[in-house]
């Protein structure tokens, strides 16, 4: 009787830590390598933004702005990318680095691996840190008039009040708004983010990952085509493919 008590203890903890405090995701994308890779499975803190601000460096999980159609269903698709600016921050880009209220952001070469290029970038937080962390570059990446060919007509997610300067439909200079967050993944040539469709609304944002708690070599999913049973069998793929090295890899900058 007292295993049983102990086993509904642990059981009723568990639903409380789900239902407030922690989500579990899986990355589906390569666009947060080098820093969340395709097949990590991650816990996220749900409750610390209802107590604490959003800051520049955080990786949130959000409500992607646009619903997808999926049969008949409109299906909510949930992100996974990095703050670079927040209320009032002015964002540029010269040659794809980033430019934060006037003020280039400071980069560091890391390595060479093929195509890609790894550089920390230096990002400055509201409470004083310099926030770093890795992104990913590649050689012969796609020029913008190449990704508006690519990708068709954007949408024009960037008000006229937001957008400060533009080339053709896409916005290089950009103010984000009250209330708003602009993000961007740290694979940054191979990323799907406020780039070209817009700012993440403060509620919105879900949760920021704190663990991965799993990791293997799993296949390419679409966000849209992510659901409960997608997400079993791209665990499935994962335990037959593990990456020992990254279970219990810390997310939380100290």
């Amino acid at each position: 009787m007292k295993t049983l008590k102990e086993i509904w203890g642990v059981i009723a903890i568990l639903i409380v830590l789900k239902l407030f405090f922690i989500e579990a995701y899986n990355i589906p994308s390569s666009s947060m390598e080098p820093t969340l890779l395709q097949g990590d499975f991650i816990l996220s803190n749900k409750l610390v933004y209802k107590i604490s601000p959003v800051l520049r460096g955080d990786i949130v999980i959000f409500r992607y702005p646009y619903q997808s159609q999926f049969g008949k269903h409109l299906i909510e698709i949930t992100f996974v990318k990095r703050v670079i600016g927040i209320p009032g921050d002015v964002i540029e880009f010269n040659n794809g680095r980033v430019i934060l209220n006037g003020k280039p952001l400071k980069y560091e070469f890391i390595q060479r691996k093929g195509d890609k290029k790894f550089y920390y970038e230096f990002l400055p937080s509201q409470d004083g840190r310099i926030r770093k962390h890795l992104v990913v570059y590649w050689e012969g990446r796609l020029t913008i008039p190449q990704i508006i060919g690519r990708i068709g007509v954007l949408k024009k997610a960037i008000p006229p009040s937001s957008c400060l300067k533009a080339y053709k439909s896409i916005c290089t200079k950009i103010k984000v708004p009250q209330g708003y967050y602009f993000v961007m993944g740290d694979n940054r040539d191979f990323s799907d983010d406020s780039r070209y469709w817009g700012f993440v609304k403060k509620e919105d944002i879900y949760s920021t990952p704190f663990v991965v708690y799993f990791s293997g070599e799993v296949p390419y999913l679409s966000p849209e085509r992510s659901n409960i049973f997608s997400g079993i069998t791209q665990l499935i793929h994962a335990l037959l493919h593990p990456r020992f090295n990254r279970i219990g890899l810390p997310l939380i900058e100290k």
